[in-house]
């Protein structure tokens, strides 16, 4: 594996850290690319992506906590809902509790393009991670998590910078 060859290598924490960092970078700039490609593919953009994401997890989901988990204002949120539904990957449907209320799921072709987009990566997973220890994949599952709201963290911070 890399990661422990990159240990056995340097043997030296701080080279391990910047290893890590470098690795992260790489796959931030993978995922990336994958994403660009996935657009590419869906003929969408990369709010409609993130858009269609949160979908995806939530089955069917309110137009606001859309909107909230993508960082998008109500007018951005319908505007990108609108190109969405368009483009055959969602619709509006009634809320049943709330007759106000608007939820969104995915169609079926919809589904059909995440399938064929992300399923085989799902799919591999288990083969992806089955040299990894128990404790191997705690420390994934903690550096993923510790990271992301470092992530959320620095957001707020960087919101603040006065750089114009």
């Amino acid at each position: 594996m890399l990661s422990n060859r990159i240990i056995r290598m340097s043997n030296n924490r701080e080279a391990t850290i910047e290893a890590i960092g470098r690795a992260v970078q790489a796959y931030q700039d993978a995922t990336d690319a994958f994403d660009a490609t996935a657009c590419e593919m869906l003929g969408i953009n990369r709010t409609d992506l993130k858009c269609l994401s949160i979908i995806a997890q939530n089955n069917r989901i309110a137009v606001g906590q859309i909107g909230k988990a993508a960082g998008l204002t109500r007018g951005a949120m319908t505007t990108a809902l609108d190109r969405i539904e368009r483009a055959g990957y969602a619709h509006r449907v009634r809320h049943p509790e709330d007759r106000r209320g608007v939820l969104v799921e995915l169609t079926d072709k919809a589904k059909r393009a995440i399938d064929a987009i992300w399923g085989e990566y799902a799919r591999r997973g288990e083969s992806f991670f089955a040299d990894y220890s128990d404790a191997d994949l705690g420390a994934v599952l903690r550096y993923l998590e510790e990271g992301e709201a470092a992530q959320h963290a620095n957001r707020q911070r960087v919101r603040k910078l006065k750089m114009r």
